[in-house]
């Protein structure tokens, strides 16, 4: 169970740091002291159902998206942490920087993306 719950908070924290917020934030759009927030991430508690629920809410994405794949579980048993992708950790950087952009900057941004990428709204 310990596993689990160093997994679950791991994910936390890739997730807010790849969304760019920090656990002050997080904790005000879930609900919670920033403080909970790091105790989640650090494993340093055991969150019920509802507080993921919350934690995923504010975080935009499902309690699924929390919790850790089958192959991570299996990793973590055998004492291997999960690794971060360097797509993962430039883009927490990009949003960290995005969340300081005014709107003005965000939609010049949006328009180099669409040029360089090639999306189509």
């Amino acid at each position: 169970m310990d596993a689990l719950i160093k997994l679950i908070g791991a994910n936390v924290r890739r997730l807010r740091k790849a969304k760019g917020i920090s656990q002050q934030k997080l904790g005000e759009k879930a609900g919670f002291d920033y403080r909970y927030i790091g105790f989640i991430e650090q494993a340093r508690v055991n969150p019920t159902i509802k507080t993921l629920e919350k934690v995923a809410n504010a975080l935009n994405v499902t309690v699924r998206d929390l919790f850790p794949a089958n192959s991570e579980v299996e990793a973590n048993k055998k004492g291997v942490l999960p690794k971060v992708s360097d797509r993962e950790r430039i883009t927490s950087i990009i949003m960290r920087d995005l969340n300081k952009a005014d709107n003005t900057k965000l939609k010049q941004l949006r328009r180099i993306i669409k040029i360089t990428v090639g999306t189509e709204d």
